[in-house]
């Protein structure tokens, strides 16, 4: 190859860097301006829910709205100095495509049947905490709790002042009013024991608390396909995942991957989350080996879980400050409660189960419906079961919505339609299992066998055979627990709404209220925190 020749293969090369520099450069600049203009007009974030969160890849143009940020310690972290304000949609669609269609929307105002939707606002500190600004040092006389935890002590889906540390600080205000007493939340969405006690190490225990709340579990059973210490050991020496990082930096790169896996994506639909469930409920089997079997893929393993608890109680501990464990999870058969019993039996701390306060509160709330409404059981017809099979009775009201035809119920059981969606309709005209007709509560009884575990969702007005009319985005369950021969007529459901709940894994401001009331009753049977607590805050001042 000649000397000219090469010259001019290494001019055109340079050309054409330069040139998709050029192109790259201006691509990114378009975007960015874009992404700013669209964002500046944004009001309100929607959150979208879908079930089991398949969400797919999420669109580019978010990317500034999120409150996570990663961590090398932690895997992540709160951004600081945040403001947000968030509408929850875990609410009726007329089809599921609707729920990502609103993810994916690139509109910055929202539809107008969202615009009635419960919102939430968000206000982090400079350290990324849904609190006050921390004061450091302590200063005297003050009592200080922390409470660690995930999105539950966080306060997803509820304003500031009704996640549960910021009710716990009033409680305990109005019953001590000369303390000068503060709560922290130290709650980060998503975070499981192993980031729990990073976060003890490095932050918490340096606030001086008094007491610490620590609340883990949801998080560190997640069959996640990592473990949390796995992945922060190697975020550390990681390479690539700088390079990653350094990349996803371009606002044209996160818009190509963003378009190239939206194609990929294909979420699971209504059909197949009911067939897998339905799976699960008949083979208990299935259930045992979600945790057994899978402990190379969960998040942090039960003994590691029992370590990272234990661990955290001996911390606090040497540093004086009192210690309550916080069951926070909506699933009562959550392996992860059955070990947080054992940490707090050996270590003699009390335990707050938030799981079982809800149950029971829900529990209560279904009756005193039943009782207003003249829809107790014992004022409903007879059983109409046979001798091998048991009556059960489905109830559900409308909650508002409008039902031009009816709802319907279905599910992977032939008796709720074998997977047919708007094809096994509830009644309101006194037939079928329905109490009284016309007063709103819609019900269909179906005879089963004894232990019968069911799975299924409502749907409004939809046509046969075609998922339409949805509920919110989550499954229902039952499970047959009586005698044959037997009625049960089942709680008075809401068609889009759970009751006390936000979401399919969150407690709503109701459900935190409970939790603050249980917590504060807790830490104030202390007898050391009690008397700090009750001595006048000059007072404590000297004595510390």
């Amino acid at each position: 190859m000649t000397t000219k020749r090469a010259r001019q293969i290494a001019s055109s090369v340079a050309f054409s860097i330069v040139l998709t520099a050029a192109v790259f450069g201006a691509a990114e600049a378009v975007l960015r301006g874009i992404f700013a203009i669209r964002n500046a007009r944004v009001e309100s974030i929607a959150l979208p829910y879908v079930i089991d969160d398949d969400y797919g890849p999420m669109p580019p143009w978010t990317d500034s709205f999120r409150v996570l940020e990663r961590d090398p310690a932690l895997l992540w972290r709160n951004r600081p100095s945040v403001q947000r304000r968030y509408v929850d949609i875990f609410s009726p669609v007329s089809t599921e495509d609707d729920r990502l269609a609103l993810l994916r929307r690139f509109r910055p105002s929202l539809p107008d049947f969202v615009r009635r939707n419960p919102t939430w606002n968000v206000a982090l500190n400079s350290e990324g905490f849904r609190s006050p600004e921390f004061e450091l040092p302590k200063p005297r006389g003050r009592v200080r709790i922390v409470c660690l935890g995930d999105s539950w002590t966080f306060g997803a889906n509820v304003d500031q002042h009704q996640s549960y540390p910021s009710q716990l600080q009033t409680l305990l205000r109005h019953a001590f009013p000369a303390a000068d007493v503060e709560v922290l939340n130290l709650g980060v969405m998503g975070y499981s024991s192993f980031q729990g006690l990073e976060l003890l190490r490095r932050r918490a225990l340096a606030l001086e608390p008094d007491a610490i709340v620590v609340g883990f579990a949801m998080n560190d059973g997640r069959v996640a396909g990592f473990r949390d210490q796995d992945v922060a050991t190697g975020m550390a020496s990681s390479p690539w995942l700088r390079a990653a990082d350094l990349a996803a930096r371009s606002v044209t790169v996160r818009m190509l991957r963003y378009l190239l896996l939206s194609t990929l994506h294909r979420p699971k639909s209504l059909e197949q989350h009911l067939r897998a469930a339905n799976d699960r409920a008949t083979d208990q089997r299935l259930v045992r080996e979600h945790y057994v079997g899978t402990e190379a893929w969960t998040r942090v393993p039960l003994p590691d879980y029992e370590h990272n608890v234990t661990t955290m109680v001996e911390l606090a501990r040497n540093r004086g400050a009192g210690v309550v464990l916080l069951f926070n999870d909506l699933a009562a058969d959550n392996p992860y409660r059955t070990e947080l019993e054992r940490v707090a039996a050996a270590t003699g701390v009390p335990l707050v189960d938030s799981q079982r306060l809800i149950a029971e509160a829900r529990r209560k709330l279904e009756l005193d419906i039943e009782r207003a409404r003249g829809l107790t059981p014992e004022h409903a017809p007879r059983a109409r079961a046979n001798g091998d099979t048991v009556e059960v009775v489905l109830r559900v009201t409308a909650n508002g919505e409008p039902v031009p035809r009816a709802l319907f119920v279905a599910g992977a059981h032939p008796a709720l339609g074998g997977l047919v969606p708007n094809r096994v309709a509830l009644h309101d005209d006194g037939t079928h299992g329905d109490q009284r007709a016309g007063d709103g509560v819609w019900s269909y009884a179906v005879s089963l066998p004894p232990g019968t575990r069911l799975s299924y969702v409502y749907t409004n007005s939809g046509r046969e055979g075609r998922w339409e009319g949805l509920d919110v985005p989550a499954l229902r369950h039952l499970v047959v627990d009586a005698p044959t021969g037997r009625t049960i007529y089942e709680p008075i459901e809401s068609f889009g709404k759970l009751y006390l709940q936000a979401d399919a894994w969150h407690t709503d401001a109701g459900g935190y209220a409970l939790v603050a009331r249980a917590v504060f009753d807790t830490l104030t049977r202390n007898e050391t925190l009690r008397a700090r607590l009750s001595r006048p805050a000059g007072l404590r001042a000297l004595h510390d």
